[in-house]
């Protein structure tokens, strides 16, 4: 399975505190100081009058950063570009790239944000590399089980076979202390 185009959401755990405008000072400051490393930071978008829709978006030549308000509000980070190793690998990355700006975000004075790393989505951005089908969600269900940890409940999130293949990662607690 050679999917590249792969998402992970961290939600928010109090989202009513959150002003999506707020993020935009933040992710300029990411763009001028090169925060994120292996990413070249190019441009934020606001979509933050699109109800439930991406918010703030922070567009790098690698994968974007969203602050994501559909179900629910959290940071959502999309690898647009190829990465080496297997699938398993590949989920490790965008998981570890997911995982370092929320806790940039978390350490932003200016911003009093605490995430969820015991439940997130994976999501396929891809639906030529994998259909929204039971078996592929076995497939991607495999790999992220292994970034996870063996106690996460990893489970198909939606049916719908139009929808993008998503799946819920819960309990996995162990993913924050493994990815340190």
């Amino acid at each position: 399975m050679d999917i590249q185009k792969i998402g992970i959401k961290f939600y928010l755990e109090d989202s009513e505190s959150v002003e999506q405008k707020d993020f935009i000072p933040v992710f300029h400051s990411w763009i001028r100081e090169k925060s994120v490393d292996g990413h070249l930071l190019i441009d934020i978008h606001d979509y933050s009058h699109v109800p439930g829709g991406p918010g703030i978006l922070l567009v790098a030549h690698e994968g974007n950063f969203y602050m994501d308000e559909e179900g629910g509000t959290g940071l959502l980070y999309t690898r647009k570009q190829s990465q080496d190793g297997d699938l398993e690998a590949r989920v490790r990355g965008v998981v570890t790239t997911a995982l370092d700006a929320c806790r940039r975000l978390e350490s932003d004075e200016s911003l009093n944000l605490k995430f969820k790393t015991d439940q997130f989505d994976v999501i396929s951005n891809d639906r030529l590399s994998l259909d929204n089908s039971d078996e592929a969600a076995a497939q991607l269900a495999a790999a992220v089980q292994a970034v996870a940890g063996a106690d996460a409940i990893v489970e198909k999130k939606q049916n719908c076979p139009k929808e993008r293949l998503t799946l819920t990662v819960t309990g996995a607690s162990v993913l924050a202390a493994s990815l340190s």
